[in-house]
């Protein structure tokens, strides 16, 4: 016999509407955001979580129509199960990513799975509470909840959740909440006064997801250690970025989001590149430059050996990147304390904002960004930052901006480069082979005549240098038929086709 809701009950399960639109969109986000973490290109990552989900959970709805004995039950279950492989989902994925190519099929699993599961939960919500009230109004609170929780989750997950449990613990807090909300409905309405035989099941599970949420931390080092060879050292999750620090013998590494930045062997080959071809083609007596990234130190580092530098401002978007480069003894020791310099100035920003808000001006520029793995970054790249950084030049001034692999992503490199010659009269590529990197490449721009041929600094100033000389710099201007000039387009805001090339490179690539 069929009893009724009473008024609390109703009541209950209009809230677990509220919450499970909450996990749901929580759910997609983390799944997102793990994609684009594993493998980049958010925008791309994103648009094919979104559109498998929200069609996923269209079939969910369809096949709801085929529940019809015991709904109730059936959506206690469906919550149940929910809640279990969306809290295992992130776990199961990472182990998977290290190990086997066929993580992405695994991830559209899951997303068809989580997706149909979230899509059942609504038809079914509703088909309950229809039964205990005026249709248009049943409809009209379930809806406006969903709603309301879709936001609240949309919310969450950025400023709160990620920022300070990170995707694993957020996957299993979201997923206990989904079997908890099971779990009250089945002691408050399904099984009042009765043997509680049934909960036991759930019960089990909570219990098994709250032990993996307790040793989170200790599942994160597992999964580090499976992406990195080496010893990890330190890493820590900031409001932007993974950073990690992987030490092997002497050796140590530096990964953010997985990506490798420098390996301690041979970084002074790319720092010293990126740095002494503009500072000795610049004629300034007193020089005034600007980092641009470079949070590290170690482009500082080199640029303070020059004695004629007179002021050096770093503009680096991560707190928690300066604050490894200057109380971690490694990084410390590795970049000299320079930014301790009294010659340093140091702003914690966003590039491009910087850039766009002040008025100062300098003889050189260097942006020293991640490869524009992504279409964000990307913007670092293009016409209308580089407009930014010729704005900011001083008269006679000259930028230089790391500039990826001609070898490895050859149309992004050139893509830079036709970019940069956009904005810039003059434009000189050229690049260096990094052991732990491969060939790489770099791009110095002027409004000024610059040959490079021209300039060759005195024997005294070239001393101490691990790498870098007149001769070496000559060479590097020279690219063999793998890494010649390529047509591409120019990378701009609304055509923002460099992460395109960027990632076809590495793709077609076997580093």
């Amino acid at each position: 016999m069929k009893r009724t809701l009473n008024f609390s009950e109703e009541k209950l399960l209009l809230f677990s509407v509220f919450v499970l639109s909450l996990c749901g969109i929580i759910y997609e986000l983390v799944l997102g955001s793990l994609a684009t973490y594993l493998l980049g290109n958010p925008v791309q990552q994103y648009s094919i979580t979104i559109g498998v989900f929200l069609s996923s959970m269209g079939i969910g709805s369809f096949l709801s129509r085929f529940l019809v004995n015991n709904i109730l039950r059936d959506f206690i279950i469906i919550e149940t199960a929910l809640g279990f492989t969306g809290g295992l989902s992130v776990l199961v994925l990472s182990m998977v990513f290290s190990f086997s190519p066929s993580y992405y099929l695994l991830h559209l699993f899951f997303l068809v799975l989580i997706g149909t599961m979230v899509g059942l939960e609504i038809p079914l919500l509703t088909r309950i509470l229809k039964k205990h009230g005026a249709f248009k109004d049943i409809i009209s609170n379930v809806l406006t909840l969903d709603y309301m929780g879709g936001l609240a989750g949309s919310l969450l997950f950025p400023l709160l959740l990620f920022p300070v449990a990170g995707r694993l613990l957020s996957s299993f807090i979201i997923g206990l909440i989904n079997m908890g909300v099971a779990l009250l409905v089945m002691v408050k309405i399904e099984y009042p006064g009765k043997r509680k035989l049934h909960l036991l099941v759930p019960a089990l599970l909570i219990v098994l997801l709250s032990i993996l949420a307790y040793k989170s931390d200790a599942l994160t080092q597992v999964m580090q250690r499976r992406l990195y060879y080496d010893d990890i050292i330190y890493s820590k999750r900031s409001d932007f970025q993974e950073i990690v620090l992987t030490r092997s013998g002497r050796d140590f590494r530096l990964y953010l989001d997985g990506s490798l930045q420098f390996s301690a062997s041979d970084e002074y080959r790319y720092h010293e590149m990126l740095v002494f071809p503009a500072l000795f083609m610049n004629g300034s007596q007193s020089k005034d430059v600007i980092v641009l990234g470079g949070g590290d130190g170690l482009a500082v580092r080199e640029i303070l050996r020059k004695g004629d530098v007179k002021s050096v401002t770093l503009v680096e978007l991560d707190r928690a990147m300066i604050d490894l480069a200057r109380y971690n003894s490694s990084m410390s020791m590795l970049n000299k304390k320079s930014l301790e310099n009294s010659r340093v100035r140091v702003i914690v920003g966003e590039a491009y904002s910087y850039l766009m808000k002040s008025s100062e001006t300098y003889d050189i520029i260097i942006a020293d960004f991640p490869d524009p793995h992504d279409e964000t970054i990307s913007k670092l790249y293009s016409v209308e930052f580089f407009s930014l950084v010729r704005r900011s030049l001083k008269p006679g001034g000259i930028f230089v901006t790391q500039s990826t692999s001609p070898l490895f992503a050859r149309d992004a490199f050139w893509c830079i480069n036709r970019t940069l010659g956009r904005v810039f009269r003059n434009v000189v590529p050229y690049h260096v082979f990094i052991p732990s990197f491969g060939d790489w490449g770099f791009n110095i721009a002027s409004n000024e005549n610059i040959n490079p041929v021209s300039f060759k600094p005195d024997k005294r100033e070239m001393e101490g240098f691990s790498y870098f000389s007149w001769e070496a710099f000559i060479n590097s201007l020279y690219f063999p038929m793998d890494t010649s000039i390529s047509e591409t387009g120019i990378n701009s805001f609304n055509r923002p086709v460099l992460y395109s090339y960027y990632l076809k490179g590495w793709k077609n690539s076997d580093y």
